[in-house]
């Protein structure tokens, strides 16, 4: 349809080229009419430039309205963003904190319990060595009567 109503408008152009030349006018006349058809033709494209460069500035004020609205967009996304790592690596820092806290008390458990076992321990090996210690004496000292009565029962 483009090239239908440009073969249109060229056909009209001509038509009236023809039919000025043709007029039954004087030649000043028909340049004079000529001419005012000229200037209002340039008149006309001088008002559609100024609508077009109108409607480009309109284009380029949302252009860069939309840039910034993109920007501010991807700068509050990088700030969430950033916002919930340093939230996720501070829960982490904490769950690490506390596991390793609950290690340590444990260790501090164990190694208190191990301290006991082993004092419990020296105590009861101690009493254990007295105890045998007191049983070998009492034997020495049951041997030696035992040696002594068979002594005197050989010597009579």
């Amino acid at each position: 349809m483009s090239s239908s109503f440009s073969s249109f408008v060229k056909g009209v152009l001509v038509g009236l080229g023809v039919g000025f030349l043709t007029a039954p006018k004087k030649g000043e006349d028909t340049r004079r009419d000529i001419h005012l058809k000229f200037d209002e033709l340039k008149n006309q494209g001088k008002d559609l430039s100024h609508i077009a460069l109108e409607k480009g500035e309109e284009v380029t004020h949302a252009s860069k309205d939309a840039a910034k609205d993109v920007r501010k967009s991807l700068i509050d996304s990088s700030k969430k963003l950033r916002s919930t790592l340093s939230d996720a690596a501070k829960e982490v820092q904490h769950t690490t904190e506390t596991f390793v806290a609950d290690v340590s008390e444990h260790a501090k458990e164990a190694k208190h319990d191990l301290k006991e076992t082993a004092t419990t321990a020296k105590h009861e090996t101690e009493d254990i060595v007295k105890d045998t210690s007191a049983d070998v004496k009492d034997t020495v000292d049951a041997v030696k009567d035992v040696a002594k009565d068979a002594k005197e029962e050989l010597s009579k």
